[in-house]
């Protein structure tokens, strides 16, 4: 009878088990959702990092674009940003130091800054 009482009371989950069971998986939940939102956060920036790159390469485009001849310094100012560029005549080619400023909202702001060189015809 011993035995048979004895592995009655052995049977089922005690309150503490359950309490410690409980609490690993509120800390696996709440880690998720960090890394959830931690990962959402580092995917918006990132985003707004790849556009403020399309904004430069669009506006050094731009720029490469014009003649040779026509190339001076100046600014201008889009609905998303603005960029600004200087001219310097070397012998053999002009070099254009561009700076960019994407801002997509009043929140946010990129700044990007780029070197290139056109040469002469």
């Amino acid at each position: 009878m011993r035995i048979k009482r004895r592995r009655l009371d052995e049977r089922g989950i005690s309150v503490v088990e359950l309490m410690v069971g409980v609490v690993l998986l509120a800390v696996v939940v709440v880690s998720l959702a960090a890394s959830g939102l931690y990962s959402s956060r580092m995917l918006a920036r990132s985003r707004v990092q790849l556009e403020a790159a399309e904004f430069l390469q669009s506006e050094l485009e731009r720029l490469l674009a014009i003649p040779y001849d026509s190339l001076s310094s100046g600014a201008r100012e889009t609905d998303v940003g603005a960029s600004q560029w200087e001219i310097e005549d070397r012998y053999t080619h002009r070099q254009i130091f561009l700076v960019t400023r994407y801002a997509p909202t009043e929140a946010v702001a990129v700044w990007d800054t780029v070197v290139a060189y056109k040469l002469a015809p």
